[in-house]
């Protein structure tokens, strides 16, 4: 029989013993079918038993000579089938002992470990076919470098048990086959297997000589490195320098003194500022010099004053560095040259002519005989401590300066620039400057002064006039404004008495006038002029029992009828039904509510609160609740719908006001206007002798508290009028002056009339 591989036919006695080799040869004689002897359920047996080994087995199966013998006789026992045996080969006939001539045309010259040299080309469907010689399929591709583990090709290994050689490699298994049953030109021992070549000499270690090398370069780096980041991060004289001319620039004095040293730069430097009354600085630092120690930087600064024109003056920053860190040395020589000790610099001022407020067509205001025009214009009065702390260091008190009105909010523009004379002088002399001696020694500079400029208002004298002649027979305190609707200028505004300026600050309900945002709301919610409203006597919508002028009921109406009648129940239901707190408060915000009005003298903001609750709700849609507002505002409702556009108030034409409001489109103008348009001429303000086409809305606001009720339980109410002429619109308040169309309406007829 021919010789088997290493038997496992019996389980060793130590598995894990490190001495037992289980290459080790057998020479029991065991066969090598004791390979399957084994049990699979031995509890010892290894799991890896199951799966077998090509490097380790021998061939498998049985030889396929008729004798079951291998071919050529019994062989010497090896202890692996990868070692090459202990019977020496000579190269075959024709050969110089090297395989260079390969025995299958197009396979390489095997050298290695397999019995044949080359490899024979893999039968199709071969699972070694191809050039792979470790298939997907090997069960061990980790190990297949390992000599151990390494598989054989399938020309070494032979058919399995059971299965027929591939046809054309007979002679690999014990066929015939030319030149011996070992294959062509072959020894005729099969198991012959060339040594491998002895391994190149081993080169000599170079890691020694480059881990110096790494070192030394490392070591250099991290000596440049620190070089570097010493040198880099030195203080450098333009960083204080810059800081210097940042802070100065921005009027910081505490940031500026933060690079300095020496004297109180911040101290020095305030005083001058505010001995000046500067308003702005540009500063401009030069590129330091040093040398050593020390260096300097020369400035330059302009400065622009309060009331006066620009000046500037040139010095010096001298530079010392003290503990590695570079520093301005500050004394007041510094801020000024020349400057000594408790010195600071102050100024005196001599005032031009002051210039004038004008109406539109140029007419003086100021000193008007009309007192309504005179508290819009204003007053001028002797300058108080307070007055020279809120205008700066040009004022003197005594001066001469606006106290109220336009003379106050635009006292820069008609004052001018009053001609100026910087001095040296002590820095406690210099807090009066009014008894500064000004000599030729402490002058500084000399700069020239302007006369002031005028304001031009957008008064209209002629409807002013209108304004005054309508009202000035009332009985009552009364307040008028006109606007001009394209432009939202302010053309009149008149108070009667005198005193109060009720046209711009007087805070009234406004009643039924403000019925225009309320139907204005409704229109944006889909609501038409023709929708049928209902009119009755009286309307609960929860707590609050609603009622009309004088008991009134219409029944069915129009929205147009219902406005113009100025019925309280049919609105009340509408909204409070259609409308809620946030959409009427975004209408009476679109006609300019709840913002202020900004014209250059003072004026209420008219107010809007968000209802609470459905009662408060349909109180404020007519105009009652916690609404206020004046007449300056309720003017501009009927001019935005005169023009299609809500437009902010304008009383000062030159110089422009900056930053106002765009106009905001009012959706509905149109119908508005047809609305207003009817209570003229078939609403409560139809038995008015207006004359040519007057739009407008009367309106009735109570006021006060029960105890205020006379002895019918009526509440006194303000009377107004609102509404537009042409591109004039108006707005004209009675104070407890009673009904809107019986009280305010003659004087509106009267204003409308005269234009």
């Amino acid at each position: 029989m021919a010789p088997s591989g290493p038997a496992f036919g019996t389980l060793p006695e130590d598995v894990g013993s490190a001495d037992r080799s289980w290459d080790t040869p057998r020479d029991d004689g065991s066969s090598a079918d004791a390979w399957e002897s084994l049990s699979t359920s031995d509890p010892h047996r290894p799991e890896h038993w199951n799966t077998p080994y090509p490097a380790a087995q021998g061939p498998a199966g049985g030889w396929s000579g008729p004798t079951g013998e291998a071919p050529g006789g019994p062989r010497p026992v090896q202890d692996s089938w990868q070692e090459p045996s202990s019977v020496g080969h000579e190269a075959p006939s024709g050969h110089d002992g090297s395989w260079d001539d390969a025995p299958y045309r197009g396979e390489p010259v095997h050298h290695g470990d397999t019995p044949y040299p080359g490899g024979a080309p893999h039968p199709e469907g071969s699972p070694y076919q191809g050039n792979d010689p470790y298939p997907e399929s090997d069960p061990y591709p980790a190990n297949a470098s390992s000599p151990e583990y390494a598989p054989e090709s399938p020309a070494a290994s032979g058919p399995q048990s059971g299965q027929r050689p591939a046809e054309g490699f007979e002679y690999l298994y014990g066929g015939a086959a030319p030149g011996g049953p070992n294959g062509p030109d072959r020894p005729d021992d099969g198991d012959y297997d060339p040594a491998p070549p002895p391994p190149p000499p081993p080169r000599k270690s170079r890691r020694g000589l480059v881990i110096g090398v790494v070192s030394a370069v490392v070591v250099l780096l991290l000596v440049g490195g620190a070089a570097s980041w010493y040198v880099l991060t030195l203080p450098e004289p333009g960083e204080a320098t810059a800081e210097y001319e940042a802070a100065w620039e921005a009027q910081d004095y505490e940031r500026l003194a933060s690079v300095t040293t020496g004297g109180d730069a911040a101290s020095v430097l305030s005083g001058i500022d505010s001995g000046l009354g500067i308003e702005s600085l540009d500063v401009e630092v030069s590129t330091p010099t040093t040398e050593g120690s020390s260096g300097s930087a020369s400035y330059e600064v302009t400065v622009s004053l309060t009331n006066a024109g620009d000046w500037g003056w040139k010095g010096e920053l001298p530079l010392v560095r003290e503990d590695g860190e570079w520093w301005v040395d500050f004394s007041p020589e510094v801020a000024y040259p020349g400057l000594g000790e408790g010195q600071v610099l102050a100024r005196t001022a001599v005032w031009g002519e002051r210039g004038q407020i004008l109406a539109a067509d140029g007419t003086p205001l100021d000193g008007s005989v009309s007192g309504s025009l005179q508290m819009i214009a204003g007053s001028l009065g002797e300058a108080t401590a307070e007055d020279v702390e809120r205008l700066g260091p040009a004022y003197s008190v005594g001066d001469t300066v606006g106290v109220s009105g336009l003379q106050r909010t635009y006292e820069e523009r008609l004052a001018g620039e009053a001609a100026t004379t910087i001095v040296m002088a002590d820095a406690d002399a210099a807090e009066d400057t009014s008894s500064l001696e000004v000599t030729e020694e402490n002058t500084v500079a000399t700069l020239d002064g302007a006369d002031g400029e005028d304001i031009t208002t957008s008064i209209d004298m002629a409807v002013q006039d209108a304004a005054s002649n309508a009202i000035i027979g009332s009985n009552d305190p009364a307040g008028m404004v006109a606007l001009r609707p394209s432009t939202g200028e302010i053309l009149a505004a008149v108070n009667v008495p005198g005193g109060m300026n009720r046209a711009f600050q007087g805070q009234y309900a406004p009643g039924s006038t403000f019925k225009v945002v309320s139907y204005s709301a409704l229109l944006d919610g889909g609501m038409t002029t023709d929708a049928p409203m209902d009119c009755s006597k009286e309307y609960d919508p929860g707590g609050w029992t609603f009622t009309n002028a004088g008991g009134a009921a219409y029944g069915a109406q129009s929205m147009t009828e219902a406005f113009a009648t100025s019925c309280n129940t049919a609105l009340v239901q509408q909204v409070v039904e259609r409308l809620d707190a946030n959409t009427l408060q975004a209408s009476a915000e679109q006609f300019g509510m709840n913002a202020p009005l900004d014209i250059g003298v003072p004026a209420f903001e008219p107010s809007f609160p968000t209802p609470e609750g459905r009662v408060l709700l349909g109180a404020q849609s007519i105009g009652q609740g916690q609404i206020l507002t004046t007449p300056l505002h309720m003017a501009t409702v009927p001019a935005a719908v005169a023009d299609g556009s809500w437009r902010h108030p304008v009383l000062v034409k030159d110089p422009v006001r900056e930053g106002m409001p765009e106009p905001r489109p009012i959706t509905h103008a149109d119908a508005l206007r047809t609305m207003m348009r009817a209570v003229v001429t078939e609403g409560t303000a139809k038995s008015l002798p207006f004359q040519g086409e007057v739009h407008g809305k009367t309106g009735t606001a109570e006021y006060g508290t029960a105890e205020d009720a006379d002895e019918e339980g009526n509440l006194p109410s303000h009377a107004w009028m609102i509404g537009f002429k042409g591109d004039v619109a108006f707005a004209v308040v009675v104070e407890g002056g009673g009904g809107g169309s019986s009280v305010a309406g003659p004087l509106a007829v009267k204003f409308a009339n005269a234009l």
